[in-house]
């Protein structure tokens, strides 16, 4: 493809506006707009090939898509020198170079048919690679489903499959896998590894052998997702590049389909995102060298950097940051365990120090209505009166289901919070298939089981080992759903949860505590939920390089592509401040966030 698309995104983030129906300005005042058509060799046009534009003094990109006659415009842009690139599964991309002032500039592209399967295998999404595995039998498709439960812990299956290595190799990788799990630190010799993992390893390495062994997959067995079309194609999407601290740069950043998944050895840095009612958006960060969090002006693109040193002087990083209902920023302490309080008007930090009884203060959370913060914390969840600063932890039920594993498995571990508008907390364990209900007023904890996935496909070992050896949601056996992130709805008694291994959405109603599930397209694991004003839920898909809308009036889904491969986005979040509701994510593999804000009908 084109050099340019290789070389490292600039570090500091150019002048943008809010756009209403969608505009973009610059400090250099507003240029003009950029259109054109897309068709293929035949002169048919495409609809749904992702149109990005990017200015060369500018450190965001914005990205549109063909509609059912292959025509595409942008938003009112910048005056500047332009890069824009056209990419579709299955196609050469098209670009061009070229000046924009206040006038329109037409642009046309003729893709050509891409024929060699190991370049359209590039392009393809996480989902995209699991669907054109080899799955002609039972014990084949289960396998696959083992694959997607257990090797996709810290990133995207299109990150590892994009390799091919022998039985032997794959054995090596998938033992190497199991004892580093999602931290990516070096693995300790002595750490036999999860104990999921390694009972699947031979498995695994058998057939992923065969999958992606000595012999290539060939384009009669590729199997690309349909091209967004219709509704999923009104939307512009901005990505701004997220700088980091340490000088890292990270030469690909996914913005080249051709060029596979780019690695997240530098890629990693935002984790969660969460917009306030001024037009920022804070970010955590986990991974980044002297950041505790930072916020992005969405009104200005400017990013600014906040540390925060405990008494080590170490600087704490943070998973997750959420905006209370007084404007002030939580963040989840990661070194110390405890809850921090930014002020963005003095912009000074308070730790809130536990005592040494007190269970920690877990990656995720979020407030109430009080300003108040809720976490996870081991086997349940913990509050902070803010007022005080007292700590209250709810541990959740002892583990059901028959799981002799169960208790003495000891500490199961949460994962997701959500607080509903009577301001009862909502936790997720994946590894029991369940949600736990802290009542905001007693304190009285109440489990909802989530009933196994009947799969064809799992056989009596797979029931076994879902009894006998302790699941999460990064290791699992097919047939776990494994809730992973859930958000409830701002106007009703409603609690959505992202069932990552079973590729489904889950709506709990609160009161009555009945459970309804949405499949969604298979493989593309659901990570997190939102929930807008008007009660329509956007997904998270880790691998599938999407946002996904649920209109729970219609009960359909809406997929909305997003232009770099190797998103694997850990929360998504909506802005409703702005008609229509604007959706936030960062990814977590690229250094970058994201903006989708939907374009009339």
């Amino acid at each position: 493809m084109y050099k340019w698309l290789s070389l490292m995104l600039g570090t500091t983030l150019a002048v943008v506006a809010l756009w209403a129906a969608p505009t973009a300005q610059s400090a250099m005042g507003t240029g003009g707009a950029i259109a054109g058509n897309i068709k293929g060799a035949d002169g048919r046009p495409i609809e749904g090939v992702i149109v990005s534009a990017r200015a060369s003094d500018e450190s965001f990109t914005t990205s549109v898509f063909t509609d059912r006659q292959g025509n595409y415009i942008f938003p009112s842009l910048a005056a500047g020198q332009y890069k824009i690139w056209a990419q579709a599964v299955g196609f050469e991309a098209g670009g061009a170079e070229f000046a924009l002032g206040s006038s329109r500039v037409d642009r046309n592209f003729t893709l050509t048919e891409l024929k060699v399967a190991a370049k359209i295998l590039k392009q393809m999404s996480g989902a995209e690679y699991l669907n054109s595995l080899p799955q002609s039998t039972p014990a084949d498709r289960r396998m696959v489903h083992v694959f997607k439960n257990n090797c996709t812990s810290c990133h995207t299956s299109s990150y590892v499959l994009q390799n091919r290595w022998d039985e032997h190799g794959w054995g090596i990788m998938v033992d190497l896998m199991s004892k580093m799990g999602s931290s990516g630190a070096p693995p300790n010799p002595k750490n036999p590894g999860n104990r999921m993992t390694k009972a699947y390893e031979q498995e695994l390495a058998e057939y992923l052998g065969r999958a992606r062994g000595a012999t290539e997959l060939t384009l009669g067995v590729l199997k690309p997702l349909p091209r967004p079309t219709g509704e999923a194609t009104q939307v512009v999407i901005t990505e701004y590049d997220l700088p980091r601290t340490d000088g890292q740069i990270q030469p690909y950043h996914g913005s080249d389909w051709s060029m596979g998944t780019p690695s997240r050895f530098v890629g990693r840095a935002a984790h969660d995102v969460w917009p306030d009612a001024e037009g920022n958006v804070w970010i955590a960060d986990d991974a980044v060298p002297d950041r505790t969090i930072a916020k992005l002006d969405s009104r200005t693109g400017k990013v600014t950097d906040y540390s925060f040193k405990n008494h080590e002087g170490k600087t704490v990083s943070t998973h997750t940051a959420a905006v209370d209902v007084n404007g002030k920023v939580w963040a989840s302490n990661r070194t110390d365990r405890t809850f921090i309080l930014f002020d963005p008007r003095t912009e000074q930090f308070t730790n809130f120090m536990r005592p040494e009884h007190m269970p920690t203060v877990g990656s995720v959370l979020h407030t109430d209505s009080k300003g108040n913060p809720w976490a996870t914390s081991e086997n349940g969840a913990i509050k902070l009166d803010a007022a005080t600063g007292q700590y209250t932890y709810y541990e959740a039920p002892p583990a059901e289901g028959g799981s002799i594993c169960g208790n003495e498995c000891g500490n199961w571990n949460t994962y997701g919070i959500a607080v509903d508008r009577d301001d009862n907390a909502w936790i997720t364990q994946p590894g029991l298939d369940r949600l736990v209900k802290v009542d905001g007023r007693t304190g009285q904890t109440t489990s909802v089981l989530l009933e196994a996935l009947l799969l064809q496909e799992v056989t009596a070992v797979d029931r076994e080992r879902r009894r006998t050896i302790r699941a999460s949601g990064n290791q699992a056996p097919p047939g776990q759903k494994a809730p992973r992130r859930n958000m409830a709805a701002p106007n009703d008694d409603v609690v959505w949860a992202a069932l990552y291994t079973s590729d489904r959405l889950a709506r709990i109603d609160t009161k009555t505590l009945r459970v309804r599930e949405y499949p969604m397209t298979p493989y593309t694991m659901p990570y997190s939920t939102a929930v807008d004003r008007n009660g329509v839920v956007y997904i998270s898909t880790i691998n599938q390089d999407a946002i996904v809308k649920f209109n729970p009036t219609t009960e359909r889904f809406t997929e909305y592509y997003l232009p770099t491969r190797g998103t694997e986005i850990r929360l998504v979040q909506v802005d409703n401040t702005t008609d229509p509701p604007t959706v936030w994510a960062s990814y977590n593999r690229s250094n970058k966030v994201a903006r989708l804000q939907f374009r009339a009908p």
